[in-house]
């Protein structure tokens, strides 16, 4: 990426407007406190904003408040004012210790941050307020190339952000609908004449991608006459994905994707997962052992079984698992097949299996027949939370979108575990609630769903 286009939606008056309502703050709230005891000069205590105001504007810029193409709600403003303040003033209590007590005021600091968030808000409604009507002759005259059916959008979507133009002129490309016959005076034969006769700053294309071609002459026209192009591609047909931008080298890289991407949040998925896995194995060690004594005078064959599974994008690795079953449970699962209370083949669910050994029935009621999952998750090839690993026959008989709930590592527990495993029959509902939790996937999410195991699994909810 060219190190000049790095900051290319930055605010940078928004970021002086927040430094200097930040500066203006403190020196209200050090008037304020002078009026109620006697303070040292105002100099002693500027250290308190020197460190604030970096830590506080880095916090909104981490969470694009100063990015002209962050949709500017009203509660998402006050939600990243209320955090970056909040946050910033603990970091600030936390230095206290650290410095001279002279340098330091408690009545100050707690005006300080009253003032500064009441201060914030107050000066970042009204420029939302000021800058919906700008009216700036230099203002960026723009003309929207497209589909018809995308400017209404496309126009709803500017209104939301920071982005400041006005459209005065729109051609239609794409499809064969007229937008708006007071704008489309063009013809987009005569583009290059109409880029001559008209005030135009930069050009927006907005096209389904798969009328990408149609605009690739008219992107060289305006790059011949170092005019911009913003190219808007239409993915909505795409519902379960999202789009991430980059370049690489020279080349632009649009990512189209359905799961996380943040390395940041993985990372911390994967701490997590060696934390609790390693967590659980001691806590559950002696569970081990009465296990493991329990199953072989119960029935003949292995304490552990283990069983090919597909992990992430159809990795084979084995699965460990506590022996619940006689050993001969997999030639008999042929013959159990037309008991399966599950719809279709792409999963094998019967309610009073009789392949369950008496100890393996009292295993999968507690859900002690999962704990030498425990290894699967420090190995890698699971998560503590994620979507269950189906057999290898299953996945053989899964339709293309069937295989998105494989498309993250299997989880010892997930969505599907905690909304009550025995209620559910159809496999689409299953599919449903794994590719949910992928698209609401985060750190928070794993926390919950695990609580909700530990709560499902003592209260012998939903296990067979």
């Amino acid at each position: 990426m060219n190190t000049s286009n790095k900051l290319v939606f930055f605010n940078i008056f928004h970021f002086l407007t927040d430094v200097l309502s930040l500066m203006l703050a403190y020196c209200i709230s050090y008037i304020i406190t002078s009026q109620f005891l006697p303070i040292n000069s105002i100099q002693d205590y500027l250290w308190v904003v020197i460190i604030y105001i970096p830590i506080w504007t880095f916090i909104m810029g981490v969470n694009g408040m100063y990015d002209t193409t962050t949709f500017t709600y009203y509660d998402r403003i006050f939600k990243y004012i209320l955090f970056s303040t909040l946050f910033s003033s603990l970091l600030v209590a936390l230095l206290r210790s650290s410095i001279k007590e002279t340098m330091y005021n408690g009545l100050l600091f707690f005006f300080f941050f009253l003032i500064s968030l009441i201060v914030m808000l107050i000066e970042r409604y009204t420029l939302l307020y000021v800058l919906k009507n700008p009216n700036n002759k230099h203002i960026k005259q723009v003309m929207f190339v497209g589909a018809p059916s995308m400017y209404e959008k496309f126009n709803h979507f500017i209104e939301k952000t920071n982005i400041k133009i006005h459209v005065s002129s729109c051609l239609s490309i794409g499809e064969n609908i007229d937008l708006d016959k007071n704008k489309l005076k063009e013809d987009v034969a005569n583009f290059q004449e109409s880029l001559k006769q008209h005030v135009i700053d930069e050009i927006y294309f907005a096209i389904p991608i798969r009328n990408f071609n149609e605009i690739k002459e008219y992107i060289l026209v305006c790059n011949e006459m170092g005019i911009t192009s913003r190219i808007l591609l239409e993915l909505s047909d795409m519902t379960l994905s999202r789009v991430h931008v980059a370049s690489l080298g020279t080349f632009p890289m649009l990512t189209v994707h359905s799961i996380s991407l943040n390395n940041l949040q993985l990372y911390l998925k994967r701490i997590m997962d060696i934390i609790g896995a390693s967590v659980g194995l001691i806590l559950s060690s002696l569970i081990w052992i009465v296990a493991a004594v329990a199953i072989k005078l119960d029935s003949p064959g292995p304490v552990i079984y283990y069983q090919n599974r597909v992990g992430m994008n159809g990795r084979i690795f084995k699965l460990y698992k506590f022996r619940s079953m006689y050993i001969d449970a997999d030639e008999r699962k042929k013959e159990l097949a037309s008991q399966n209370e599950m719809s279709g083949d792409l999963m094998f669910k019967l309610k009073n299996d009789p392949r369950v050994t008496k100890v393996g029935k009292f295993l999968r009621k507690a859900s002690i027949d999962e704990f030498p999952q425990f290894l699967n998750v420090l190995k890698g090839d699971m998560s503590l939370v994620g979507t269950r690993p189906p057999t290898v026959d299953e996945v053989r008989h899964y339709k293309s979108y069937h295989r998105r709930r494989i498309s993250i590592k299997p989880g010892i527990t997930g969505m599907w575990q905690v909304s009550g495993r025995n209620a559910i029959t159809n496999f689409d509902e299953v599919v449903t609630l794994d590719t949910k939790y992928i698209d609401q996937w985060s750190v928070w999410l794993d926390l919950k769903i695990i609580m909700k195991t530990v709560f499902v699994v003592f209260a012998k909810r939903g296990a067979s």
